[in-house]
């Protein structure tokens, strides 16, 4: 049985690819949508992105990330059978959701001034790198560069080190759940109007939000923060310390901190004796600090500090993650069966709607997998004009595949 959620009676037409706008419409599919993953003959281009499953290189690791909970149908919309489903499929669902390009929506005739026309109550949802207008708008995009753009890669690393990007794809995530969350917030206000919507998120906004309290330290002081390192440039009890045999993370707990690491002394040090002294003397305070964590294992620090109330962690490789007893505990890592390839794993959605989810969740599909069975349950398109539709499509690339060459 598919999820059923809060969202179950919703359809949503996923045109997206890559990383932002899956990542987003896997979370409507979490939560009951019955999300139609809609792609070129090609695929999306993630699929190509080695390690595969089993090999297959249809089941990319980021396709099984962040392809669960839909159904895969192809489409050419360059072919007059592929444009004419789709717009057969507006006229049954709820949402259509892009993050192409600014004015490639408009050019495939599928941008919100079309589909409204179609379908009134749509709601259209599109992601882009900058924004639809302006001087970057039909620019490229992709995480790193947004990143970069926005601000996050200057904060992240060590002072008077190279920029670094985040370890995860920061930009296209937080992308996607406000776009996830701008489509139920166009959801709720059409239950009132009865009319649809044009959400618009971009890559720079998106991260730039993430930044709200960097952003407002510069408005007040206009200052520039520098990167802000391992440890925390104004609470120099928070961050990741260097232990015995690696680091440990430690949350704000002075002088609860001193007590339990044996560094009494370091309470009464005018240099160390509030939080003013310790940020001018942060390098002083921080070599203090690890001299003394040094002198045990990071795993015996955190059973201590624990004991002791202080906020702290390991500091965990993916391995180690997937193993601790709060993740096992909070059923983050779950399980699914796969008609081929039998049992997969994947991170559960964080959102826990108590008792308002049923049934289970299915893994991702194959290129145009549940073309036939969407195209007969939505349209009732029948099995003469489905193959119609795929023989128009294999004529296409037909076409193409001389140019293609050429561009190789």
């Amino acid at each position: 049985m598919a999820i059923k959620g809060p969202l179950t009676g919703v359809r949503v037409l996923d045109m997206t690819q890559a990383h932002a706008g899956p990542f987003g419409s896997q979370i409507l599919g979490d939560m009951g949508a019955e999300v139609i993953k809609i792609e070129s003959p090609e695929g999306d281009m993630i699929r190509k992105a080695p390690p595969w499953h089993d090999n297959n290189p249809a089941l990319s690791y980021y396709a099984m990330a962040l392809g669960r909970n839909k159904r895969c149908i192809v489409l050419d919309m360059y072919t007059k059978t592929g444009k004419e489903a789709l717009y057969d499929l507006v006229k049954v669902s709820d949402v259509v959701f892009d993050n192409f390009r600014a004015g490639s929506m408009e050019r495939l005739g599928a941008d919100y001034e079309a589909l409204k026309k179609i379908n009134p109550k749509i709601i259209s949802c599109s992601i882009s790198g900058y924004g639809s207008s302006g001087p970057y708008a039909n620019q490229p995009s992709f995480d790193d560069i947004a990143q970069g753009i926005s601000g996050m890669a200057g904060l992240c690393g060590e002072p008077g080190g190279r920029p670094m990007r985040s370890g995860g794809a920061v930009a296209d995530i937080s992308a996607g759940i406000y776009a996830a969350f701008g489509i139920v917030i166009a959801l709720y206000e059409r239950e009132h109007t009865g009319k649809g919507r044009k959400v618009e998120v971009n890559l720079i906004d998106a991260t730039m939000s993430l930044l709200a309290n960097h952003f407002q330290n510069y408005f007040i002081s206009g200052k520039v923060p520098p990167p802000q390192g391992s440890i925390h440039p104004i609470l120099p009890t928070l961050g990741y310390f260097k232990t015995k045999d690696g680091y440990v993370a430690i949350g704000p707990s002075w002088p609860r901190l001193a007590r339990a690491i044996n560094r009494e002394d370091m309470i009464e040090d005018p240099r160390f004796s509030d939080i003013l002294a310790q940020i001018m003397n942060h390098g002083a305070f921080v070599k203090e600090l690890e001299g003394a964590l040094q002198e045990a294992d990071s795993e015996d620090w955190v059973e201590l500090l624990r004991a002791e109330d202080i906020p702290s962690g390991p500091i965990n490789t993916l391995d180690k993650v997937v193993e601790d007893p709060q993740v096992i505990h909070n059923k983050t890592v779950i399980s699914m069966e796969h008609p081929e390839y039998g049992k997969v794993r994947a991170i559960a959605c964080p959102i826990k709607v108590i008792d308002g989810i049923e049934g289970e969740n299915t893994p991702a599909g194959l290129v145009g997998e549940h073309t036939d069975e969407v195209l007969k349950e939505a349209l009732g398109y029948s099995d003469e004009k489905i193959a119609n539709l795929k023989k128009e499509q294999e004529e296409h690339a037909e076409e193409l595949e001389p140019h293609l060459h050429k561009l190789t």
